[in-house]
């Protein structure tokens, strides 16, 4: 993108679906013009052609003007005009791309259990599917099996930038090990992090043809680098950084996805967002083979600098790869599904593996949202330092899941689950295209772009208010709405989430007096508000926080259908 196009593709291929979208330089500022999604199978060409095909039958001039004609000599003008040939211009336009990258595996090997585990958290959390094993648990054969499963992409050996006794004694038959796995599977990859790199001479002892030549250590991603051997690389022990463990996370994340990942691609764009609205802004993108969450704020003087943290799980899928009894668990603890059976929610949830486009409506469509919510929830679960943080300023929902579902529907899943006394805005990625855009390399450009695109890519769902400290009672307190047409003044109530129409681009105050001391940003009982209106409505969630269900399966079930009856009136037709 060195040049200035008058339009291009933006394309994310995800392992579920794959979206297209087409942005045009239009009244001298980028414009998101068209989009499209179809399962991963679809031919991207054959989509991209009917794309291109629905813009010019819809505006001619429009498509004409992004294809460099004279506006009125484009087909559909008038009768006889020569139809343009879609499949030259689609070939020729420039495209930006970005790619789901598939699951991978990653074996850990410590010395010592603590050491293990704390390893272990950096390689999830940089959305690796783990396993692991440390030399005071297991013994050599049980470690060997995990270095030689051929399910196994990378070895990670980690010590502590200085080990101690217990993991110490352990590093040299490790690294033995570890060794001679790399010889005898000469695509596996070995990272040495922390102390362990003290021992990366036994990985340059043997005579093999592949030790021959030094990589590029860049594609591992910053903080490592290469060592004597091409596929083993250093990096920092897993206290580095800030929070501890980021400087390993990053080496990670480079090495298992791809160069144009589309969840990373969503974090970076999620950062620019936040540098050009100078808002705190957090994202959740729950896809196929992963999800991630990510938080990034607008810091120093002037808010010149965004300081940005993510978590990124392969468990974070709304229908992971693995399915434990927990990812079973948590899925049937959101379904509203009467009498759910965890034999048939397990081979459902499989289904959705073979067939992501399938069993979209109905029982199926309540089960997905089931799914997704249990896949925020692990992910709410992982990011403590998130979880610790300030209510953001907006919260965006991305991946095909939360864009196939109703916008309140979105909304309630967000209050459901990201329970932060406060008040936000709720938007989404509808066209997916904070991903393919977070390809753009350039940070200043992919900036300038996002600052034209802000209002297309995002998807207003409303605004969300949250108190803290709701006590119960008849009425908690009232609510009044100045600068629409007709004010609006309603009662509150304890335990309930309240929906109040507001159109969509319209920002009006919200004066609200509780009964009795709330928290909703500060302590008090006289808010005045600046909210904004979108798909959603106003929500106002004024249930416990955080949100205390029934134990009882039956009686939970039954609670969270009555809100999203409320929100969702469509099922019950």
């Amino acid at each position: 993108m060195t040049s200035q196009p008058r339009a291009f593709f933006a394309l994310d291929f995800g392992s579920a679906t794959t979206s297209v979208a087409l942005i045009g330089h239009v009244g001298n500022r980028w414009r998101l013009i068209s989009h499209t999604a179809a399962p991963a199978s679809a031919n991207v060409e054959s989509m991209i052609v009917a794309l291109l095909a629905g813009v010019a039958a819809a505006d001619a001039d429009l498509f004409a003007e992004l294809s460099g004609q004279q506006p009125g000599k484009s087909s559909g003008n008038r009768a006889g005009s020569k139809r343009p040939d879609f499949a030259a211009l689609a070939s020729s336009w420039t495209r930006l791309t970005a790619h789901s990258t598939p699951p991978r595996r990653i074996a850990i090997l410590a010395g010592s259990r603590r050491q293990r585990r704390r390893l272990e958290e950096v390689a999830i959390n940089s959305g690796w599917l783990v396993v692991g094993g440390s030399a005071d648990e297991e013994d050599s054969v049980g470690l060997s099996r995990l270095a030689f499963s051929s399910d196994v992409d990378t070895v990670l050996l980690g010590a502590d930038h200085s080990p101690g006794g217990d993991e110490r004694r352990h590093l040299p038959d490790l690294a033995a090990l570890v060794a001679a796995s790399a010889r005898i599977r000469p695509e596996l990859t070995v990272v040495l992090a922390g102390g362990a790199a003290a021992h990366e001479l036994a990985f340059s002892q043997a005579p093999d043809p592949r030790f021959s030549q030094v990589p590029d250590a860049s594609a591992a991603g910053a903080g490592a680098k290469a060592a004597s051997a091409p596929r083993v690389l250093l990096a920092p022990d897993a206290e580095a950084g800030n929070p501890a463990g980021a400087a390993l996370q990053q080496v990670l994340e480079g090495l298992r996805a791809v160069p144009d990942d589309s969840r990373l691609g969503f974090a970076r764009s999620i950062a620019s967002l936040a540098y050009v609205l100078d808002r705190t802004i957090e994202g959740l993108e729950i896809g196929l083979d992963s999800g991630l969450r990510t938080r990034s704020e607008p810091y120093g003087p002037n808010h010149f600098a965004v300081v940005s943290s993510h978590v990124l799980l392969a468990q974070g899928a709304f229908a992971p790869i693995d399915l434990s009894e927990e990812v079973i668990d948590g899925v049937m603890s959101w379904s509203t599904i009467a009498t759910p059976d965890r034999y048939r929610t397990t081979d459902r949830l499989r289904d959705f593996r073979i067939s992501p486009w399938g069993d979209a409506d109905g029982d199926g469509s309540i089960l997905r949202l089931a799914a997704a919510k249990a896949a925020v929830e692990r992910l709410v679960a992982a990011s403590p330092d998130i979880n610790g943080a300030p209510l953001p300023n907006l919260i965006v929902a991305g991946g095909g899941v939360f864009a196939s579902l109703p916008p309140a529907i979105v909304a309630l899943a967000m209050a459901d689950l990201v329970r932060r006394p406060g008040v936000t805005q709720l938007a989404c990625d509808h066209a997916r295209l904070l991903g393919a855009l977070g390809a753009i390399e350039d940070e200043a450009e992919r900036r300038r772009l996002l600052a034209n695109l802000a209002e297309d890519v995002l998807v207003p769902l409303g605004s969300l208010v949250m108190p803290a400290g709701v006590r119960l009672g008849r009425s908690a307190g009232r609510l009044r709405l100045r600068g629409t047409k007709h004010d609006v003044e309603i009662e509150l109530h304890p335990g309930a989430i309240q929906v109040v129409d507001l159109q969509a681009g319209s920002t009006v105050k919200a004066v609200i007096d509780f009964r009795d001391t709330v928290r909703l940003g500060s302590r008090g009982r006289h808010f005045e508000l600046d909210v904004s209106g979108g798909l959603g409505g106003l929500v106002l969630d004024l249930r416990d926080v955080p949100l205390r269900l029934p134990d009882r399966p039956e009686q939970r079930r039954q609670a969270l259908e009555a809100w999203q009856r409320g929100m969702w009136p469509e099922m019950d037709e």
